[in-house]
């Protein structure tokens, strides 16, 4: 299923649909026919209830048929005990022990960024290395490796072809023999020592077996690469509104810049739903009655996050960036319910520290396209990303 950005749908035609027919039918780019559910209070139920399989349900046992051990990306109970063994590292008191090392790094991509001849590109230069850096620390991956990892994520980042499919296979199975030799590396030095999620795993295997080889595996492999791309490319739309808008000059200058950067980055992660990042399709697990209509046991339902995120009853003037606007703490950027976003935490505190470093670096940016004419691909799972987001670097006074 296609994934749907703000420009798919104009204002207006959100607020028709969600007035008209919230719960409307839709066909999909193979023709199936599917929900399309508009409002923001429809959009929490289906994301956020039980009623709903993040898997195509098997019709005469009711249940999604998602294979129990291969991601946390499932129904209970299979998902419950996953995401209770990988939670703990995102947690927001363990995420918060990694914010100096994030400004740090980031601080040196900037750095970088203002001594570099000629145009520095957002994506490749800060965005992507900084948030591969993080996810790789919080993960585990040696520092010589990280490297690596992002050059073999990058070949999965791919749009679906026939002959890209070919390269992201062959990526996928390199970055899979890299994980299993970097889980038994592991073994043989500092094995459950340490902090970071794959010490954290090996321990709940040796201490109590509640995850086996293939499931250790399995985390190490998925998380770097679903916890990279996504918050570098929310990162390059803070970095559109920081320069196109204004912004940046703002956060150096308000009064209340602490807290105006903090509702700056929720604000971001309001508006980027679409851009970047959207909830898989769901399941209907029994008949169910969803604004005004019958959704039919195993039906498809898509619950788009731009449309609770832009839904003018619980926003208003949505299609405005607005940091001080009132509620915004109800956005859903990051989903809703069981199947929220794990790394949430991380993803905030690297968008807060990024935007930090932007405002205090002393660099002046400004942006060499226009955010329309930036070129975006779009990946075989659906994903969108900037190709590349080209800025001009400048010092305080306009010296390169």
């Amino acid at each position: 299923m296609e994934r749907f950005r703000p420009a798919d749908l104009d204002e207006r035609d959100w607020r028709d649909l969600r007035s008209t027919c919230p719960v409307s039918r839709a066909t999909g780019p193979d023709g199936s026919q599917v929900w399309l559910v508009s409002r923001y209070e429809d959009i929490r139920k289906v994301l956020g209830g039980r009623t709903f399989s993040v898997s195509p349900i098997d019709q005469e046992h009711g249940g999604g048929t998602a294979e129990a051990n291969e991601s946390i990306f499932q129904d209970p109970p299979a998902h419950t005990r996953l995401r209770g063994l990988v939670a703990g590292p995102f947690a927001v008191g363990q995420v918060g022990r990694y914010r100096d090392s994030i400004r740090a790094k980031a601080d040196q991509l900037l750095g970088r960024m203002g001594a570099a001849s000629g145009p520095a590109d957002v994506m490749e230069d800060f965005a992507k290395p900084l948030t591969m850096n993080v996810i790789s620390e919080v993960v585990g991956v040696p520092e010589p490796d990280r490297a690596m990892f992002q050059r073999l994520s990058d070949q999965l980042l791919v749009p679906l072809s026939e002959a890209q499919g070919a390269v992201a296979l062959e990526g996928w199975k390199q970055l899979n023999d890299s994980v299993r030799d970097l889980i038994a590396r592991r073994r043989r030095t500092t094995g459950r020592e340490g902090d970071d999620l794959l010490a954290h795993m090996i321990r709940a295997q040796q201490d109590q077996g509640a995850v086996d080889d293939v499931e250790l595996a399995t985390m190490v492999l998925g998380l770097p690469v679903a916890g990279y791309v996504s918050t570098a490319n929310a990162i390059a739309v803070a970095v559109r509104y920081l320069l196109e808008f204004g912004w940046l000059a703002r956060l150096r200058t308000a009064p209340d810049g602490p807290e105006l950067r903090e509702k700056f980055v929720e604000e971001v992660l309001r508006v980027q739903s679409g851009d970047n990042g959207e909830s898989m399709p769901r399941f209907a697990a029994k008949d169910i009655q969803l604004g005004g209509v019958t959704i039919h046991q195993g039906d498809m339902v898509v619950a788009p996050l731009v449309a609770a995120n832009r839904d003018d009853g619980l926003f208003a003037d949505p299609d405005t960036f607005d940091p001080r606007r009132p509620g915004l703490v109800r956005h859903v950027a990051f989903g809703f319910g069981i199947h929220r976003c794990l790394g949430a935490n991380l993803a905030r505190l690297e968008l807060q520290v990024a935007i930090d470093a932007l405002a205090g670096c002393g660099l002046d940016f400004r942006m060499l396209e226009k955010w329309k004419e930036v070129p975006w691909k779009v990946n075989m799972l659906g994903d969108r990303f900037p190709e590349r987001m080209l800025v001009h670097v400048s010092g305080p006074n306009g010296a390169r």
